[in-house]
């Protein structure tokens, strides 16, 4: 199986980063600031979002106001991306194949809103397990007491790996549409044997080489699931949260949240 998405088009409010960082970013987040017990809601958008075209309703501006760029160098890696609020919940998230950490960008404004602080990042080798765990690492040295993982499509796949090699593990992990392979055939799968923290997987039945996943992931999962293949569904990754009004956005932040602390 190919892991990449080359599928999926990046839909919504486009997000680079340069090679000095993420550009257009307000704000820059002291990256020694630790973490407090409080997180920042994003702005409630309900009185503007019917005067938006249909096509632009529940889509979160990326970045948005609220939105920090960080810089973290970290065994010899360049992580970078966005943070939004604070507290000792965090919720790190992972974009798939040739993303950005724009890609889920509804969903983290729906977690924070939660009462997440959200992480969304990507590395120079773009995102790979050994920075996602550097990465956990730091947000804990900083005072975080609950981390969770959520990531689409590769994205997905390496959040399930890791998940499987953190320790303490994290609270809760999330995969949207993941290949069942990351780097080998079978990583996803040890992983998964490895972790029994909560675990959410969910791939649409009309998207050939990932709907078989979610089941094929179930029985080697000893914890608390969501295990779905949503039928009638095409949709890949990100797609299935790229608007906040997303049915399923709402159960991954309820799940998330049932979970972390």
């Amino acid at each position: 199986m190919n892991p990449s998405d080359h599928r999926i088009p990046f839909i919504g409010v486009a997000f680079m980063l340069a090679l000095g960082g993420c550009t257009g970013v307000p704000n820059r987040e002291a990256d020694d600031r630790p973490a407090t017990p409080s997180a920042t809601a994003s702005p409630d958008a309900t009185n503007t979002e019917d005067a938006l075209p249909p096509a632009a309703q529940g889509l979160e501006p990326c970045p948005g106001d609220a939105d920090r760029e960080f810089v973290v160098r970290t065994g010899g890696r360049r992580i970078t991306g966005l943070v939004r609020g604070s507290g000792d919940r965090v919720a790190v998230l992972s974009h798939q194949s040739r993303g950005t950490p724009c890609d889920l960008a509804a969903l983290g404004a729906l977690l924070n809103k939660a009462g997440f602080r959200v992480v969304a990042w990507t590395a120079d080798s773009g995102i790979d397990v050994k920075a996602l765990k550097q990465l956990v690492a730091r947000e804990r040295a900083r005072g975080a007491a609950n981390v969770v993982l959520v990531g689409a499509s590769a994205g997905g796949a390496r959040s399930l790996v890791a998940a499987g090699a953190i320790e303490p593990p994290v609270d809760a992990v999330v995969a949207l549409s993941p290949p069942d392979l990351d780097l080998v055939a079978g990583d996803v799968e040890r992983a998964v044997e490895r972790y029994d923290g909560p675990m959410m997987v969910v791939a649409g039945e009309g998207d050939p080489g990932f709907a078989e996943v979610p089941a094929k992931l179930q029985p080697l999962h000893d914890g608390p699931e969501d295990i779905r293949a949503i039928a009638g569904s095409s949709s890949h990754g990100k797609d299935f949260v790229l608007r906040r009004t997303e049915p399923l956005a709402a159960d991954v932040v309820a799940f998330l949240t049932q979970h972390a602390g």
